[in-house]
C-alpha cells in the first residue's frame, strides 16, 4: 500500500499527548434509543463517551435484520458517496476543552474554520485530504488543525474492508425517529488494521477499533449510515492512550440540481483518556459547498433527519 492510501485508509486521527484529536460530546447527545439534538449554541461539553458494547432496547421490526443485505447496501452507499464527490467545504465551528486531574479545567479554547475535503481517486485506492483555515476572528490552535479522518471513517463499511471486522446486526432500532438497524463491528485479529492510527513520534500506530453503526433501513435511505461510535479495542500505553471514543451523526445533503443526495458528518464527539489528564473536541458543520465530479453544485444545508 503506497503513502498515500495509507493517509486514507488509515484515516490518520492524532490523540497526542499534548491535545490533539479527540472530540466534545454533550450529555444531551447520550442516550442510545431516545436522543435529541438541542441547537448546537445550547450544547455544553462534557466527559461523557459513548458505550459502544452497552445494551440497546430494541424496537422491534415486522422484518427480520439480514446482516449481509445491510452490509451490502451500505457498501454500495460508501462506493457512491465516493463515486459522487469530489471535494466539499463547509463552515466548522469547535470546541475543545482539556481536563486535568479530578476533572479540572487545565484549558479550553474555541473557534470557527473553513473546513475543506477533497476526494481524489487513483487507480487502486482513494485518497482524502482535511484542510482548516481559521475564519475571521478565529485563531488556530492545536485542537483545530488536526486531520480528524471524518469524512473518511464510515468507509469502513466499503465492501473491500468490510472483511476486517466482525461484524453483527443487533436489531431494529431507531436514530432521530428514523429506523434504522443497529450493526456491531470489532477488528478481526487474523485482519490487517486499516481504518485508523495515531499519530507518533516514530510513526504511525495502527489502533485496533470496535463501534456500532446506526444504519437505515426505510426503503429512500436504505444502507445509510445516519450515526456511528467507535471506541478502541484495548489501550495503546506505548502512546500514552488509555481509550478513544469517537461519535459520528451524519445528515443528508441534497443537490440543488441534481437528484443526488449524500450523508455527510453534521457533528461530531470525540473524547480521549491519556490517564493524567482527558480531552474533549467538540465539531459542528454547516453551510455545505460540494463539487460533483461532473460539475460544481452549490447544495442545501444538511437537514435533520
Amino acid at each position: 500500500m503506497n503513502t498515500s492510501s495509507k493517509r486514507f485508509w488509515a484515516a490518520l486521527l492524532t490523540c497526542s499527548a499534548l491535545l490533539s484529536s479527540t472530540l466534545a460530546a454533550p450529555a444531551q447527545r447520550r442516550g442510545p434509543d431516545n436522543r435529541t439534538l438541542n441547537e448546537d449554541e445550547n450544547r455544553t461539553l462534557r466527559w461523557d463517551p459513548p458505550d459502544v458494547d452497552a445494551p440497546l432496547h430494541s424496537r422491534g421490526s415486522s422484518q427480520p435484520c439480514v446482516l449481509s443485505s445491510v452490509l451490502e447496501q451500505a457498501g454500495a452507499r460508501a462506493n457512491a458517496l465516493i463515486a459522487n464527490l469530489q471535494n466539499f467545504t463547509a463552515q466548522e465551528r469547535i470546541e475543545y476543552q482539556n481536563l486535568g486531574h479530578l476533572f479540572h479545567l487545565a484549558e479550553s479554547d474555541v473557534g470557527t474554520f473553513d473546513y475543506t475535503v477533497t476526494f481524489e481517486q487513483h487507480k487502486e485506492n482513494v485518497e482524502v485530504q482535511e484542510g482548516r483555515t481559521p475564519r475571521r476572528g478565529s485563531h488556530a490552535f492545536p485542537a483545530g488543525i488536526q486531520d480528524v479522518g471524518l469524512p473518511a471513517i464510515a468507509l469502513l463499511f466499503l465492501p473491500e474492508f468490510q472483511g476486517d471486522y466482525e461484524m453483527s446486526c443487533e436489531g431494529a432500532t431507531e436514530w432521530r425517529h428514523h429506523p434504522a438497524w443497529l450493526v456491531h463491528f470489532q477488528q478481526r485479529d487474523d485482519k490487517p488494521v486499516r481504518t485508523v492510527s495515531f499519530s507518533a513520534k516514530d510513526g504511525p500506530r495502527p489502533a485496533k477499533l470496535k463501534g456500532r453503526a446506526w444504519i437505515a433501513q426505510d426503503s429512500s435511505n436504505f444502507g445509510e449510515i445516519m450515526h456511528l461510535e467507535t471506541s478502541l479495542t484495548e489501550p495503546m500505553p506505548a502512546i500514552g492512550v488509555r481509550n478513544w471514543y469517537l461519535s459520528i451523526e451524519y445528515a443528508p445533503v441534497q443537490f440543488r440540481s441534481q437528484k443526488v443526495r449524500v450523508w455527510l458528518p453534521r457533528a461530531a464527539d470525540a473524547y480521549c483518556d491519556f490517564g493524567d489528564h482527558r480531552t474533549i473536541i467538540y465539531h459542528t458543520f454547516t453551510n455545505f459547498l460540494l463539487f460533483s465530479v461532473q460539475t460544481d453544485q452549490v447544495i442545501d444545508k444538511p437537514k435533520t433527519p
